[in-house]
């Protein structure tokens, strides 16, 4: 990694849990050989479309997350609710920091699929998520905020949050604070189509 980029956590992610239990060759075998260029996801029949979609983000995240430069300051954006791919009330829910660089990296991961969703964007000063929890700006009071000014309740008809991997520590007060159920995304980007499962939908899949 340059100097020069931010760190997308690129390195926390374990993609092992996201391979076939009944895969006939193990994930070690697997990693090792794709690494090696002897073998691509598409050798393996026992893979969905939507499977060989999500592994190739999270094996090849360089070619899908844009570079994103290290800066010392925040780099706000509105905190606001953001449609994608026409979302209706069943839509997906993704919360996050009103990060300008963390929105591109989201938004340019998103671009590689066709999935219904909202992003939510806390008012977290313009820090990225890390900064965020370091500096103490990811609370559920702001979770809470965004909710009723985003008036979210009204654009889908569930109670349910995908919170950042970053944000664990706080999931209890966010569910006791907001009364929404909350559910633990990845860390790295790269990793949310393999977590969504069935729920990412590939772009050949219109």
């Amino acid at each position: 990694m340059s100097p020069l980029e931010a760190w997308l956590y690129l390195d926390q992610m374990d993609l092992s849990p996201y391979w076939p239990e009944t895969a006939p060759i193990p994930w070690d075998i697997f990693s090792a050989r794709f690494k090696a260029g002897t073998v691509t996801l598409e050798d393996f029949s026992f893979l969905s479309a939507q499977q060989i979609h999500a592994f190739r983000i999270a094996l090849d995240p360089q070619s899908y997350l844009p570079s994103i430069p290290s800066i010392d300051v925040p780099h706000p954006i509105a905190s606001d609710l953001f449609a994608l791919n026409e979302p209706d009330e069943n839509a997906l829910v993704l919360v996050t920091s009103n990060s300008r660089l963390t929105f591109d990296v989201l938004t340019a991961l998103w671009a590689q699929g066709i999935t219904p969703a909202y992003f939510l964007l806390v008012d977290c000063l313009g820090s990225t998520v890390d900064m965020a929890m370091i500096y103490g700006h990811f609370t559920s009071e702001r979770l809470q905020r965004a909710l009723e000014e985003s008036d979210l309740g009204s654009h889908v008809g569930h109670r349910n949050l995908i919170v950042p991997g970053l944000t664990d520590s706080l999931v209890e007060d966010f569910r006791k604070i907001t009364g929404w159920e909350v559910e633990v995304g990845p860390v790295c980007a790269a990793e949310i189509p393999l977590f969504l499962g069935d729920r990412w939908i590939p772009p050949d899949q219109a």
